[in-house]
C-alpha cells in the first residue's frame, strides 16, 4: 500500500454514542431509533478512531436513526 494511505487527520469533537454488543461483536452506537438503521463498517485505522464515531454520530442525527460502528 502506498504511503499516503496511512496519512490522518483528526476532526474536533467528541463523540456521543457509548460502546454495547451487536450479535457478539462490539460496537459503537449512537442515538436511538427503532425503525431505523445505519451500519457504518470502519476502514485501516479500526473502529474506535474518533473520526469514524463523529461520523456516526453526524449521520444518525441527519437522517434521525440508529448508527451502529462494528468492531469487524
Amino acid at each position: 500500500m502506498s504511503e499516503c494511505c496511512f496519512k490522518r487527520f483528526e476532526w474536533q469533537g467528541t463523540p456521543v454514542g457509548k460502546e454495547a454488543t451487536l450479535a457478539g461483536k462490539n460496537v459503537y452506537v449512537t442515538r436511538s431509533n427503532s425503525e431505523a438503521a445505519i451500519m457504518l463498517i470502519h476502514d485501516l485505522f479500526g473502529w474506535t478512531l474518533p473520526n469514524l464515531r463523529l461520523l456516526a454520530d453526524h449521520y444518525a442525527c441527519e437522517a434521525d436513526t440508529t448508527a451502529y460502528l462494528a468492531d469487524l
